[in-house]
């Protein structure tokens, strides 16, 4: 069961090892990220596309506990 997260470091109390804990977040690209940078490369803006892959904005976001290194949640966009 995964718990509702944001697209920052979370403080919570893990389920598995019950401490309290601020998430670890891993930022992954998503089929919608690549679709977007696709449309954005066709009409001609291929730096703005290069973007989405540099920052935070266009990316989901996974916690995982730091002490347990189980999987709390994901943020999608």
């Amino acid at each position: 069961m995964s718990a509702p997260v944001g697209p920052e470091p979370a403080t919570i109390i893990c389920p598995t090892c019950n401490k309290q804990v601020i998430t670890s977040v891993d930022y992954t690209s998503s089929t919608k990220t690549h679709l977007i940078a696709l449309l954005l490369c066709v009409i001609g803006f291929w730096p703005c596309a290069c973007c989405l892959y540099c920052t935070k904005c266009a990316r989901n976001a996974a916690h995982r506990c730091p002490s347990c290194n189980s999987f709390i949640g994901v943020y999608e966009r």
